[in-house]
This record gives structure tokens, sequence and C-alpha cells, in this order.
């Protein structure tokens, strides 16, 4: 079942334009990042939920360089398998989490949520770095919610704050849960105090699923109080 595209905003109060995709049946954030927007521009996508045609059709003409896995859940994996396919993007996970991305998945609700195994390119630990052009990201492992949770971040420049990719680690207003398989509410707290806490008040969070915020913002609110 291809479940298209609900919205796509492109949020330019950061250190550079970021592409969010609402999409899928859980209402997934997808995001695509690129070092420029001219074409043939090298470009990441940031967790592949939903349908593939449609994260290809708001590439548009930038090369997909890497396909960026913040964890192994099927909600943010469905258009991982055709997305490679068609693109024959390299896949980046945290070392942790690669050998459920590599052995598949069968849906949780269905057939529609089933993920065929992908093979993963480039295999991250913390505080390795994605290169995309000139832009360097810092890859933050944040155990809690799976074993091999991260988050992607990027340092502001040009006077203009940094940007976070935090998947399921950090919602506005909550964190990811901590009860499934892999999950420890030990090491989300651990990870959101010693991992995310230090970044600028100012680093805007594209979370895994519902609208944006700051780490200053949840700092207050869920990193001091989880």
């Amino acid at each position: 079942m291809r479940a298209n595209c609900k919205r796509i905003i492109t949020e330019g109060t950061g250190c550079v334009p970021v592409s969010v995709l609402t999409i899928g049946m859980m209402d997934n954030n997808c995001m695509i990042v690129s070092d420029g927007r001219e074409e043939g521009a090298p470009a990441m996508v940031v967790d592949p939920a939903g349908d593939a045609q449609a994260i290809i059709k708001a590439l548009g003409w930038l090369k997909l360089e890497y396909i960026v896995c913040t964890h192994n859940h099927n909600d943010h994996l469905i258009a991982l398998p055709e997305l490679v396919k068609e693109t024959g993007a390299k896949v980046v996970a945290h070392v942790a989490d690669c050998d459920i991305i590599e052995s598949g998945q069968p849906g949780y609700f269905g057939n529609w949520d089933a993920v065929a195994p992908v093979h993963v390119d480039v295999k991250v630990k913390d505080g390795d770095t994605i290169k995309l052009g000139s832009l360097e990201f810092e890859v933050i492992h944040t155990p809690g919610h799976t074993k091999g949770g991260m988050c992607v971040y990027l340092p502001g420049f040009d006077g203009k704050p940094g940007i976070l990719f935090s998947g399921d680690t950090l919602f506005r207003g909550a964190t990811g849960r901590v009860d499934f398989e892999g999950g420890s509410a030990k090491e989300m707290r651990a990870s959101l105090r010693n991992k995310l806490a230090p970044l600028p008040n100012d680093t805007i969070v594209f979370p895994g699923h519902e609208g944006l915020t700051t780490i200053g913002i949840e700092r207050r609110r869920v990193i001091e109080a989880f």
C-alpha cells in the first residue's frame, strides 16, 4: 500500500534549508537536506518513511547520495528498499541497528509496513561524520528508543543555528518510547542529558514525528525532566 506525502514544508531558518515530508501511515517526518539547490547538488534523505516515489519527486533535480536511518523501526524504513533500488544511494545506519535493517522485518500492522532486507553501506558509530558536499554532519549515538538510535547534527554557520535530525529520540514535548525491544529508560536519560543537552539552545530539532522545536525549548520541558 502506498501512502503518499501529506505535506512538504521547506524550513529555511537553520543553517541550511531542509524539506520535511510528512508521509506514511503513521505521519512520519522524512527530511531532505542538500548542499545547495542547483541541479545535481548532493542530497541526503533522513528516515525514508512512506512512499519512495513521493520522496523521489520531492528530491527533484538533486542527486541523492545518502539515505540515513536514525533507527531500525519499520515506519521509518518503509521506502528504503525501493529508494535504494531507484537511486543507488548509500545507506547509513548505526552499527548497533544494522543487523535488523539488513535482515528485513515483517509488518507489525499487516503487509503495508513490512520492510525487505537492505544492505547498510556505511555503518557508523558515535562521533563519526557524514560528508555531504561541503557539509559535515556529526553522528550522535543516542540509545534509549533502540540500541542503535542516533541523531545527526550539523553545527550552525553564517550566523544561523545548527540543525539536529533527532529521529525518535526527541520530539516536541516528548521522547521516543523506551518500552519496545532494545529500549531503555536509563539509556534514554543518558542520551538526552549527556549527548543532546550540550548542544546550543537555538539548534533546530527535526524529529521523526510531529512539529519542529529547538534544543533550548526541550531542555527545559523534556531533557532535564526525563
